[in-house]
């Protein structure tokens, strides 16, 4: 089964799949891959994005928001020196490792558009026996297109809207029991 986790920006896709990992794990699924949850400073602003390996628990700050004045990468992010480079070979591992699930947040447009970033994971998630089972986060406005390019038959989506997110946790904890079954 391939769960394709859609909304908008700031939706909670991120956190509820977060929340999600220790029913998951309590069921005795073996995850890898990766979730991304932003930083926020004491305020509650975003100060960038961290990563955590699903595998290992070891986690990195992948980029800051750039500093008025500072070139960006991606849009208001500035990647930390390293830290893609170490993103995609957690990704990579994760690719070849034993597990039950795959967690990928996100695919977005440096994938989609650029080529860069985890593009080189759209070849594996397409191919359900390379791929079988997996969470994969992407902004809904190119969820369409991300579903098209990977054309998997086995594809669910998962739709997180801010009155939803606190019920996707469960809802993808089932989905995943039922697909053992």
């Amino acid at each position: 089964m391939f769960i394709l986790l859609t909304g908008a920006a700031r939706s909670g896709k991120t956190t509820a799949c977060w929340k999600a990992l220790p029913g998951l794990r309590a069921a005795g699924v073996k995850i890898g891959g990766f979730v991304s949850p932003v930083l926020l400073d004491a305020a509650g602003v975003k100060t960038g994005i961290e990563m955590w390996d699903l595998s290992t628990g070891e986690h990195r700050t992948l980029a800051r928001v750039a500093r008025p004045g500072e070139p960006s990468t991606m849009g208001i992010y500035r990647f930390v020196e390293g830290a893609t480079a170490w993103a995609r070979d957690v990704l990579a591992a994760a690719l070849l490792a034993d597990i039950d699930w795959l967690v990928i947040d996100e695919i977005g447009p440096l994938e989609l558009h650029q080529g860069g970033g985890f593009a080189f994971a759209l070849e594996p998630l397409a191919d359900a026996v390379r791929a079988p089972n997996a969470i994969v986060m992407v902004r809904e406005s190119l969820a369409d297109e991300l579903a098209e390019r990977l054309g998997r038959f086995d594809m669910v989506r998962v739709h997180v809207t801010p009155e939803t997110r606190a019920d996707i946790p469960a809802q993808l904890v089932r989905l995943v029991q039922a697909a053992r079954t």
